[in-house]
């Protein structure tokens, strides 16, 4: 099987840099009390682990065995998460949200034409389960990281599998910095980050917040192909109207006026030329432009 992983920037601060909690604050993952909370809901497996390398790998362990759709992987710990680039993402117990959902080609959801919009799945049901649930007004910074008044709270990291032209499987990571030593001082992170506690001023319940944010994640999913998420997306945009610069890494691409979201999920630029252009994710960075 040829597969091609799609990677995307991810995680707080960045998808592949390290967190590392000064200590462990909060409670750690009780296994059988999250799978009791969450056996309501319309998924497949639950697999819940104290501690794995990556959530994005054990899923995919899990697609070779013959996992059932919509299954779930939940770890209270990380020790070699996913990253771009070769990167690694780690979390201590009990201080972060990371989770791994397994989808499948789908007639009129998950398809090669919809692929695009994954992040923003991720992405809108994030930000609207932080507001709903704990009033926190948030953005989307394309393609995929939350932001609560400009630093990042959580990201996403989505991987596609091909079997030449094929569609095969979708794993939807997706990453949040809940407590507050979650986020390490360290020079090297190119943008600032927050934690939910921090922002909200009150302790956190990961699984509360894990409650939620599957039931938006479902209701997203089944709308995954309408006009109205790309409608939801464009409404929790960041930096709509603002000038902003794209990035690779062989460096910078362009600078111009981020006008929103098409409807294949990819960012619609004005330049000072006038020409409207489209860029897809895969590696590239957004940044807003500094005017001062």
């Amino acid at each position: 099987m040829e597969t091609v992983v799609c990677y995307h920037q991810g995680f707080v601060p960045n998808w592949g840099q390290a967190l590392l909690p000064l200590s462990g604050t909060m409670a750690v993952m009780d296994i059988p009390r999250w799978k009791e909370r969450l056996t309501h809901l319309p998924l497949g497996e639950l697999h819940l682990h104290p501690e794995v390398g990556s959530t994005n790998l054990e899923a995919e362990k899990l697609i070779q065995a013959g996992v059932e759709p919509f299954s779930l992987v939940i770890a209270d710990s990380q020790t070699a998460g996913r990253g771009r680039q070769g990167r690694t993402w780690i979390t201590r117990p009990g201080q972060a949200l990371a989770f791994s959902w397994i989808l499948f080609p789908e007639k009129g959801r998950i398809r090669p034409e919809t692929l695009g919009r994954i992040n923003g799945l991720g992405a809108l049901a994030v930000a609207e389960t932080i507001q709903e649930k704990y009033g926190l007004q948030s953005e989307i910074k394309w393609p995929n990281d939350v932001l609560i008044e400009g630093s990042k709270v959580a990201g996403i990291l989505v991987e596609v599998h091909w079997q030449g032209c094929q569609l095969m499987d979708v794993i939807l990571g997706i990453g949040i910095n809940v407590g507050k030593e979650s986020i390490p001082a360290d020079p090297q992170f190119n943008f600032p980050a927050t934690s939910l506690e921090g922002s909200a001023g009150k302790e956190i319940n990961r699984l509360d917040l894990l409650v939620g944010l599957l039931e938006s994640l479902l209701k997203w999913y089944r709308r995954l192909a309408e006009p109205s998420l790309i409608k939801a997306w464009n409404e929790h945009l960041a930096y709509k109207n603002q000038l902003v610069s794209l990035n690779s890494p062989n460096g910078p691409l362009t600078e111009g006026t981020l006008q929103g979201v098409e409807q294949d999920g990819s960012l619609i630029l004005g330049t000072s030329t006038g020409e409207v252009r489209h860029f897809h994710s895969g590696v590239i960075q957004l940044r807003l432009v500094d005017r001062s």
